[in-house]
């Protein structure tokens, strides 16, 4: 396996530093966000601009539902940055839920409890099927639009803290998953 023997000798210890520093840093937990009214407040404004049809009420309670549900979640999920290194931890075992599918099953969930008729929401997928690029999140949209007019909410982006955009300018090759409205069999895999 080696051919010379400077590179067993690095190998060893270079392997130990390595699970170590898995070990040490998968007790981290980051931080989601220390001021969540000021974050649900900008959050809902985001959502009234959306369009003039949208209720106050329910962008409010819609915005509420987001950003409560994403710090939980990143307690719940002890999700250390960045989040693709929390990626690396859930697949090794070292967690057990946060990859962006968890995300947006655990968000979308909530989401469908609200009983409001002025938004809608959906599960986007980018690149589905890529191992190491694919990427789920929840969209916020009028109920008179297309989700191409809406908002995307990814905390998963930045580990836990709440982050949205709008989702036609997002950097992602956003679509609706396949099994978009069929809630009972879409799961995160």
């Amino acid at each position: 396996m080696f051919r010379c023997k400077l590179c067993f000798v690095l190998y060893k210890p270079l392997q130990i530093i390595a699970w170590l520093s898995i070990f040490l840093t998968a007790c981290t937990h980051t931080s989601s966000t220390n001021e969540p009214e000021i974050e649900m407040d900008k959050l809902s404004q985001s959502i009234l601009s959306l369009s003039s049809e949208i209720t106050y009420e329910e962008a409010n309670i819609t915005s509420k539902i987001l950003i409560t549900t994403a710090i939980s979640l990143a307690d719940e999920y002890d999700m250390t940055s960045p989040p693709l290194y929390h990626n690396m931890l859930v697949k090794l075992g070292f967690r057990k839920r946060g990859l962006c599918c968890h995300w947006a099953e655990d968000l979308h969930a909530e989401l469908r409890t609200l009983s409001i008729n002025s938004l809608k929401f959906d599960w986007l997928v980018a690149r589905q099927g890529s191992e190491l690029r694919e990427h789920n999140t929840v969209v916020v949209f009028p109920a008179a639009a297309t989700w191409e007019k809406g908002l995307v909410f990814d905390p998963w982006r930045k580990a836990g803290s709440p982050y949205w955009t709008e989702a036609s300018g997002d950097k992602y090759p956003w679509r609706l998953h396949p099994l978009s409205g069929q809630w009972e069999i879409l799961r995160c895999k």
